[in-house]
């Protein structure tokens, strides 16, 4: 590489350049140089809080440059560094930068895994990609150094081939439980049990993977505080007749079973939905779905991102008099909603998205609230055609709920109110139907084991073709481990039973459910189901 047009390269960036990434304080661009690629990641220096921690903790260039070396000389698979440009000019900004060479072509894992994710396909390799995460983050514990940001967005797949991505967050010091902690969230939604269970063993401490990650409630924490109701990249504040609130603007991992979470959604967009749909919610225009003393539940199709999505708008009443009261501390029912929707997303449990609330304020206090969730198509479990899908479909389908149930409650929730008329039976031509959760107002933190599927079996019954071989699947999907009941029979279904007394499989004949008194044991081995 000819040192003098590299110099003219860098000098005309912006023009010969693409920009990557820009997250305000550091920039990514890729350029080509004698047929090869190179990225420069820039970071800028800008007002008197920059310039006093680059004094106490020195250019964050050099320090990049500084770990990808020590991943170069321990042999862990990263991007090599070439140089770093100390006082470094991009346009009209100063800053420090680190030259990097390209690794290309090749893609973030994470985003790699979500689009198999969005096309309802396994990932191809998966025990030799396993094997490749857990031997790359063996050697970096082996050369002394840990990993502040360790997920799959820092690492890069080329190929068969894993490279570390992120140098910036190598410490030395070696490999904390915390660093551990922060990959096992990031794999768990595309990595099965005994995935999750072989790297604990080869990396983790001599006893026994927790059943509880203390680092993803905190990231979800973060993220809620940071995020939801603030402008920024995934989120964004919006002010229209005198309502105010917060909408969704675009998600980083989309999810198959939403439409909603893969749209670019812009200020411009609600401005434009809103003024239509607010004149037809004064005038109850809208088509009614459910309508009491608690709150309406409407329907209605709206133009956003580009798209016509059928939505779901919930405005709740205050029921009883002391709700007026109890709620100036904890905030109106729809943006109670607003947070428990998306506690439910990021920890990945199939719920209607949430797109947009709104508060209607009075000298500071709520007098009006609504909430809109994207209509998730297809039908309720009390309406929905079981004889219609095949027995396999039908297994599936329980098992998926059970588990949705016992992974709420292993997160420190329970759910108060999943009757069968809060699920919504989503079709998947490729993956089988699969269960979505239309009604998170039910979930509370707290440990109630076995509280929700106790009143999902017992409003299971409302459908006509509900069998005890859906039962069955239902309590094994729950807790697959656990020693089953019979169910006491009926007066009519007892002399039946007395005729049968040569049967050899109770799980076809009688009904399981779940002993309240009985200690429920959660699996150690199953595999995650996907969709």
């Amino acid at each position: 590489m000819s040192v003098a047009q590299l110099e003219r390269t860098l000098r005309d960036l912006k023009r010969v350049g693409t920009l990557v990434k820009d997250r305000g304080y550091r920039q990514i661009w890729r350029f080509e140089q004698d047929g090869k690629a190179y990225y420069l990641k820039f970071y800028r220096r800008h007002g008197f809080r920059d310039r006093f921690r680059r004094f106490f903790r020195g250019s964050p260039a050099m320090a990049e440059f500084t770990k990808l070396q020590w991943l170069q000389r321990a042999q862990i698979p990263a991007p090599r560094a070439i140089a770093t440009l100390m006082g470094y000019r991009l346009g009209r900004d100063q800053g420090d930068a680190v030259l990097l060479e390209a690794i290309e072509p090749a893609i973030q894992l994470d985003q790699h895994f979500n689009q198999l994710e969005l096309h309802g396909e396994p990932i191809p390799n998966h025990a030799k990609v396993r094997q490749q995460i857990i031997e790359l983050v063996k050697k970096l514990a082996q050369a002394g150094y840990g990993h502040e940001d360790l997920h799959l967005g820092n690492l890069l797949l080329k190929g068969d081939t894993l490279y570390l991505l992120d140098g910036y967050a190598v410490r030395p010091g070696g490999l904390k439980l915390r660093h551990l902690l922060h990959l096992g969230n990031s794999v768990r939604r595309y990595a099965t049990r005994s995935d999750l269970i072989r790297g604990w063993n080869d990396l983790g401490p001599l006893k026994r993977m927790p059943m509880f990650n203390p680092v993803a409630a905190e990231l979800v924490k973060t993220f809620i505080r940071r995020r939801l109701t603030s402008e920024n990249r995934y989120f964004g504040r919006i002010s229209i007749q005198g309502w105010k609130g917060s909408f969704f603007k675009h998600d980083k991992y989309p999810r198959r079973w939403s439409r909603a979470s893969q749209l670019e959604i812009s200020n411009e967009d609600w401005q434009a939905a809103l003024s239509d749909l607010l004149p037809k919610l004064d005038s109850d225009a809208l088509q009614v779905i459910k309508r009491s003393r608690s709150g309406d539940v409407l329907a209605a199709t709206i133009h956003i991102g580009r798209e016509d999505l059928p939505v779901i708008i919930k405005r709740p009443r205050r029921r009883y008099w002391y709700r007026y009261i109890n709620e100036i501390g904890r905030g109106s029912r729809a943006r109670r909603a607003w947070f428990k929707a998306w506690r439910m997303i990021l920890r990945n449990f199939p719920t209607a998205w949430p797109l947009l609330f709104l508060e209607l304020r009075s000298v500071g206090y709520v007098t009006d609230s609504l909430i809109i969730f994207e209509r998730v198509p297809g039908t309720t479990f009390p309406r929905t055609d079981l004889e219609s899908f095949t027995a396999s479909q039908r297994d599936t389908l329980f098992r998926r709920t059970g588990k949705i149930l016992r992974e709420i409650e292993r997160e420190g929730f329970a759910h108060f109110d999943a009757k069968a008329s809060n699920w919504i039976v989503r079709p998947d031509e490729k993956l089988g139907p699969g269960p979505v959760l239309i009604d998170v107002d039910g979930i509370r933190r707290r440990r109630w084991i076995a509280l929700g599927i106790q009143r999902l079996l017992r409003s299971m019954h409302e459908n006509k073709h509900y069998s005890p071989a859906d039962s069955y699947s239902l309590c094994r999907g729950y807790a697959p481990t656990a020693p089953l009941r019979m169910e006491k029979p009926s007066d009519g279904e007892a002399s039946l039973a007395s005729d049968q007394s040569g049967r050899e499989d109770q799980s076809a004949q009688a009904t399981p459910g779940m002993d309240a008194d009985a200690n429920v044991t959660l699996p150690h081995d199953d595999r995650q189901q996907t969709g």
